[in-house]
């Protein structure tokens, strides 16, 4: 076998391996909770009425206004949802695929620039990382950073070595990608703006190709500023003063880096590298079996269930339960969960609307029903209020509608 039939044989074995780890038990691995439920939501609602709006953050200003990302993310769930028909599992499938790319992008970037066993090293490191395993699994706006980081790498480095406008043009679409996607983003918009400015022969030009690009991309929050009086400009100006008056108003976490990810893992490619170079090589095996075997069997990786959900929940088990309550649901009902944060049981709200074709009550009417439907821990005295959608019902009767398992039930209560 040829050198080049070897690299080959071993990527695709590479590929393979990291495509068993994400779709393995798939179905039951798959994360579908509120914030899942909420993007494929107000995508569908697109289709009625367009907006230049995309999801809201769940901070809110002192001043009582809400964030909202540009809506590139949630067009981009439209198509997906009218091809599986507003079934959420081959939509995450998705972004289990748009992992995989990603990984396949950097190798195919980093084999060009790179000795070829840095680059397979490279991509073993973004393939097998527990969080990259675990942002394969859910729906999620942020999924799309490692790819959006890459691609600035990419064009930053093309206009490193060629100084072509077209390049800046890219950087700063790709920047003002990201940046509707996560306002964090801004600080490195800045850095790789004056990273640009500084290597420039033209600074003017380039400045104004960046600004171009950046504004194309983010053309959908500009022209809603100019129509509402400048909302998201001030909106996130005040957030800003928030922040900055109040530590607790913000925090920073990984997922803020998610888009340095790929310069992470070229770095830690090439340290590696280097190290089989000068025949550290049991040295740089033992690291990776270890880092393998840690990212594998983390606390964000499970095989057999999904890590961002309740334990033993599921989507089928989610199905069910919107099943069982659209057959007995009258008229007036609404939807209520016990189970994590958000008690406004979006996944039972998507499941009606779309597969059973009922539509639960608005989010503030829980006292004008003829039934509330409530899932809930076995556990959960559910005869004790202590959430707003149940106080507002009260007092109410309890039966028990469906036993999901041992675990979830769904309860019906009455007047």
């Amino acid at each position: 076998m040829s050198r080049a039939n070897l690299h080959l044989f071993l990527v695709l074995i590479l590929f393979l391996a990291a495509t068993l780890i994400r779709f393995y038990h798939f179905p039951d691995r798959i994360t579908f909770g509120p914030e899942q439920a909420m993007s494929l939501l107000i995508s569908a609602d697109y289709l009625d009425k367009p907006s230049l709006l995309g999801q809201p953050y769940f901070r809110v200003t002192t001043s009582g206004h809400q964030l909202f990302t540009a809506p590139f993310f949630n067009y981009a769930l439209v198509p997906l949802l009218l091809l599986f028909r507003f079934n959420p599992l081959p939509v995450t499938a998705f972004f289990s695929l748009l992992n995989l790319v990603t990984a396949a992008i950097l190798y195919r970037f980093a084999s060009r620039h790179l000795p070829w066993l840095a680059a397979f090293l490279a991509t073993l490191i973004f393939l097998f990382n527990s969080r990259m395993i675990f942002h394969s699994l859910f729906i999620w706006i942020l999924n799309f950073l490692p790819l959006l980081g890459l691609l600035n790498f990419y064009f930053l480095y093309r206009f490193f070595i060629s100084r072509f406008p077209k390049f800046a043009f890219g950087v700063g679409f790709v920047a003002g990608l990201a940046f509707g996607i996560e306002y964090f983003y801004l600080f490195t918009a800045v850095v790789i703006f004056t990273l640009l400015i500084y290597s420039s022969r033209t600074r003017l030009k380039t400045a104004l190709v960046f600004a171009a690009g950046g504004s194309a991309a983010s053309l959908p929050l500009i022209l809603f500023d100019l129509r509402h009086d400048f909302y998201h400009t001030r909106t996130l100006w005040q957030y800003f003063l928030d922040t900055l008056s109040n530590s607790r108003q913000s925090f920073i976490t990984y997922y803020h880096f998610l888009n340095f990810w790929p310069i992470f893992v070229l770095l830690g490619g090439f340290i590696l590298y280097r190290m089989f170079q000068k025949k550290h090589t049991l040295l740089s095996l033992i690291l990776l079996a270890v880092y393998s075997y840690s990212n594998l069997y983390s606390s964000h990786v499970s095989f057999s269930g999904a890590v961002g959900m309740p334990p033993g929940l599921t989507l089928a088990k989610l199905e069910a339960a919107s099943a069982a309550i659209s057959a007995d649901a009258p008229d007036r009902f609404n939807v209520a969960s016990l189970l994590d944060f958000n008690t406004r049981a979006h996944p039972l709200r998507y499941f009606l609307r779309f597969y059973y074709h009922r539509q639960a009550e608005a989010f503030d009417n829980y006292s004008s029903l003829s039934a509330l439907y409530v899932l809930a821990d076995s556990d959960t005295d559910i005869n004790l209020p202590t959430n707003y959608e149940l106080r507002s019902f009260y007092p109410y009767r309890v039966t028990i509608l469906d036993h999901l398992d041992d675990r979830y039930l769904v309860y019906k209560l009455t007047k």
